[in-house]
């Protein structure tokens, strides 16, 4: 089996002691792709050369985005410098953008016309969106009924609402939109039966695995830095979630993955 982790930090300071081994260990335990996502412009460059050097024999791609933590920095020329980096060939996304009404320092009425503004931007680039939305579900939907008033034609998704902790009816309403649903550890968690019943209602067809890597580890690492190593454990509950065999999820995450950053079967 292969694994597609779609969101992955690993530029973080907290892999520079042991990077290698952590790739290592990822493509063990079957993972083949990872998307790296650089969170603001200080990490584009981190991110473009991770995905440059592809180590690990890993296949990387990357997202650039500010995430909703740095809206206050937003700026034309920042926006400018985004769209200018997006139009490189390691980048198949913009994100992570979005809303955190939980911990974001900025207050919402910053938040909400930057995170559209960047909305515009992804679909002027024609790149999917990786979106955080954190406490943020009303204004997160209106935000994409606004700019993506119907589903996509071309492909198959418009972009993904990463680690997704919403109820079934948002995630029927994200997927009816043409947005992929990003399952992430907390699928693990023993208290988290409410996710697992929005994501068994959406269904294999709209989920993506990922791991936040180093945040969110799943059950087993709670309290420990997380890695891609951990996809097969998410996998494996969101497969038993679905009542599918592992494999089975396996593919159809892999596929859904491939659809959302218009990425082609093979190394």
């Amino acid at each position: 089996m292969e694994f597609f982790d779609t969101h992955a930090h690993l530029a973080d300071d907290r892999f520079s002691p042991d990077r290698d081994e952590v790739l290592r260990r990822a493509r063990e335990a079957g993972v083949t792709r990872i998307t790296e996502i650089a969170d603001g412009p200080a990490e584009w460059e981190l991110a473009l050369k991770l995905c440059r050097q592809a180590p690990g024999g890993l296949a990387f791609s990357c997202a650039l985005g500010l995430h909703p933590y740095h809206a206050a920095d937003f700026s034309a020329e920042v926006l400018a410098a985004l769209k200018a980096h997006a139009r490189l060939p390691e980048v198949v996304a913009v994100g992570e953008i979005g809303l955190d009404y939980a911990k974001g320092s900025a207050p919402r009425e910053v938040q909400f016309p930057v995170f559209e503004a960047l909305l515009d931007a992804a679909r002027a680039l024609e790149k999917p969106a990786v979106i955080h939305c954190r406490e943020a579900f009303p204004d997160t939907l209106a935000a994409l009924r606004n700019l993506y008033p119907s589903r996509p034609k071309t492909r198959r998704f418009w972009g993904v609402v990463h680690c997704f902790t919403g109820d079934a009816e948002q995630a029927a309403e994200i997927a009816g939109l043409g947005f992929a649903l990003g399952v992430d550890g907390p699928v693990t968690y023993p208290k988290n039966e409410g996710l697992r019943t929005a994501l068994k209602a959406a269904g294999p067809s709209v989920l993506v695995l990922e791991t936040d890597s180093p945040f969110l580890p799943p059950q087993s690492s709670r309290g420990q830095r997380n890695e891609p190593r951990a996809i097969p454990e998410i996998a494996a509950k969101l497969a038993e979630t679905l009542g599918l065999p592992l494999e089975d999820l396996a593919r159809a995450a892999m596929d859904n993955a491939l659809a959302l950053f218009s990425q082609r079967p093979g190394i």
